[in-house]
């Protein structure tokens, strides 16, 4: 029911399914328990910008037939071999997740196991639970007998249990179309959900293991992803609506023009291929847009952590324009943020690429984290 940060490999085909507010990215990966997990491919299919979402239902429906065009050419790639198993990856709005801290008090010293942990989360769950939404996940960080962590917990007696997690629910129609899609044009296989922001955090513990303190900001077609890492445990989630294409979607309403014009003069913009003229016209357009990105950001922790005390250093995904996210992060300029990029993460254990593979430091990490976690 729940994940420790341990996994046993099988060595078989799976296929990793990344999907996103505006794109769904798949990877054929091959396991491969004495040694690296192998990508042999990865697919990416986006809702083109042109495209204009109606309504939830609208987004829904391109999202699945992306899922299923995606899964057949990874299908392809794989020979015929059979597909062992499929991992399930949900972004927001797909899924939502909450970090709680649960605990138990004990009148007398009681024995503590795996057992007594999955009880307290069965427990727990049963309060949160509402009809459309379905529990998918729940992933431990850390576990403190009578106020102290520790990683060995079996059979350890205590008068107090803690348990800091996060717990991830998406809707139950949802998750039915989606396996749908799939099994249309798979045979039986393993299903596994998670949350793509925590496996992005777990990857990431992996990968900066002697890194403490950090934000994680992974801008998506629609939303805002955020982790805030301290103390070396994931201390704060939140998503927030305002994504890439939402960006192009406002400038679009001020231009009067296409969301590929506008596209095009973000880049011409950043690559400071534009008039001095249009480059202050421009600016005029852009600038309250990163500052509305901005307030959002700050908004979306501001309740639990005061400025001074947020972690400094910033990695950022963005699938487009990321220099103009990165402008948009340093804004508060006192708070002294560092930006890095998430592909200058340095991946060096765990995961190889085939030579045709396209590369997909994203799908690396989840790679990376699958074999971590599950």
């Amino acid at each position: 029911m729940f994940s420790f940060f341990s996994h046993t490999k099988e060595g078989k085909k799976s296929i990793i399914l990344d999907i996103q507010s505006g794109l769904v990215r798949g990877a054929l990966v091959i396991e491969n328990e004495n040694g690296p997990d192998i990508i042999k491919s990865v697919v990416t299919k986006s809702i083109p910008n042109q495209t204009r979402i109606l309504n939830g239902v609208h987004l829904t429906k391109r999202i699945l037939k992306l899922t299923s065009d995606v899964v057949s050419l990874l299908s392809k790639d794989s020979a015929g071999k059979h597909i062992s198993k499929v991992h399930y990856i949900l972004s927001s709005p797909w899924i939502a997740s909450q970090l709680k801290t649960i605990k138990a008090d004990y009148k007398k010293e009681t024995e503590i196991n795996s057992h007594t942990l999955a009880e307290l989360i069965k427990t727990e769950l049963k309060h949160q639970t509402t009809e459309d939404m379905v529990p998918i996940e729940q992933k431990i960080f850390e576990v403190k007998l009578n106020g102290y962590p520790t990683t060995t917990f079996e059979a350890k007696r205590a008068h107090m249990l803690e348990l800091s997690l996060a717990t991830s629910f998406s809707p139950g129609q949802f998750l039915d179309k989606l396996h749908s899609a799939v099994n249309g044009v798979l045979a039986s296989h393993e299903a596994t959900h998670n949350s793509a922001l925590l496996m992005q955090y777990a990857a990431l513990r992996e990968i900066l293991a002697d890194k403490h303190e950090y934000m994680y900001i992974h801008i998506h077609s629609e939303l805002t992803d955020i982790v805030i890492v301290k103390g070396g445990l994931c201390r704060h989630i939140a998503s927030f609506p305002f994504g890439i294409s939402t960006f192009l979607r406002k400038i679009t309403n001020s231009t009067k023009q296409s969301m590929e014009s506008s596209d095009s003069l973000l880049s011409l913009f950043q690559g400071n291929k534009l008039s001095e003229q249009e480059k202050a016209s421009t600016q005029q357009i852009i600038e309250p847009l990163l500052h509305e990105w901005n307030e959002a950001c700050l908004k979306s922790f501001s309740s639990s952590f005061d400025s001074s005390i947020i972690p400094r250093t910033v990695y950022l995904a963005a699938h487009s324009h990321f220099d103009l996210f990165k402008e948009a992060i340093t804004l508060h300029n006192d708070l002294n943020l560092s930006v890095v990029p998430y592909e200058n993460i340095t991946i060096d254990d765990g995961v190889t690429f085939e030579k045709s593979s396209a590369q997909s430091t994203m799908m690396k990490m989840y790679t990376l984290a699958l074999r971590t976690v599950l």
